[in-house]
């Protein structure tokens, strides 16, 4: 038997696409982490990210609740209409949204559902998700390259980091995890390396938000070797 939602560490997915990152986490056996909402602005990844909610709903719930994920993903019928299927697929409609992050509107209603939950920093709860990418990437630089009226510091791709940075300073997740493309570590802005911006943004939110730094900063640590970001000190 899983764990039930009291015990689970909730989960925010941010920049969430398809909802690979979040596939890691709530595959774990014994669900000891809970997805409680994604946000992706794509219509094409938010039905994919809504489907699999519909799938994690339906599988906790046991039995043969599956059979009708199953029967849409291969043969495109319809719903039942069961009240408890249709009531997982309004519960997986609510965890994951299609939000455009930087919108106000969109950033005012995910952050009324993490206050909802009541998530914040004297509760323990990880952050995950990857901004966007397209600017990073060795292909979108390449394209970009080819345009004679592309300014790096007018692409707003390359700051949507902050929507993701302005959710660490407010709620102060115990952990986040970010992911990107390795093209990020030689993307410039400026003149100036993007990564080492984040990197400062990441590990001291309030400075990077303007706000008086009251609080501990986060340690950046690498997930492919040993280095470690802190404060604006890189550690061997």
């Amino acid at each position: 038997m899983g764990m039930n939602s009291r015990n689970s560490i909730p989960i925010v997915d941010l920049f969430a696409g398809p909802g690979g990152l979040g596939e890691g986490f709530s595959s774990l056996p014994r669900d000891p982490f809970r997805i409680v909402v994604s946000a992706e602005m794509d219509k094409h990844a938010h039905a994919t990210l809504r489907l699999r909610a519909f799938y994690r709903i339906l599988r906790r719930m046991g039995g043969d609740m599956l059979r009708p994920y199953y029967d849409l993903c291969n043969l495109g019928t319809l719903l039942p209409d069961d009240l408890a299927i249709q009531s997982a697929w309004a519960e997986a409609s609510s965890e994951a949204l299609q939000l455009t992050l930087g919108n106000a509107d969109d950033n005012a209603l995910l952050d009324a559902i993490i206050r909802k939950n009541g998530l914040g920093e004297t509760m323990p709860w990880v952050l995950i998700g990857g901004p966007p990418c397209q600017a990073y990437s060795l292909v979108g630089r390449s394209r970009n390259r080819g345009k004679t009226d592309y300014r790096p510091e007018e692409d707003h791709r390359h700051f949507l980091y902050r929507e993701y940075l302005r959710i660490i300073q407010k709620y102060r997740p115990a952990v986040f995890v970010m992911e990107n493309v390795k093209g990020i570590l030689s993307s410039k802005v400026g003149g100036e390396h993007i990564f080492h911006s984040i990197l400062n943004d990441l590990s001291d939110p309030d400075r990077a938000t303007g706000k008086a730094s009251c609080q501990l900063g986060y340690r950046i640590h690498s997930l492919s070797n040993d280095v470690v970001f802190e404060r604006g000190a890189m550690l061997g």
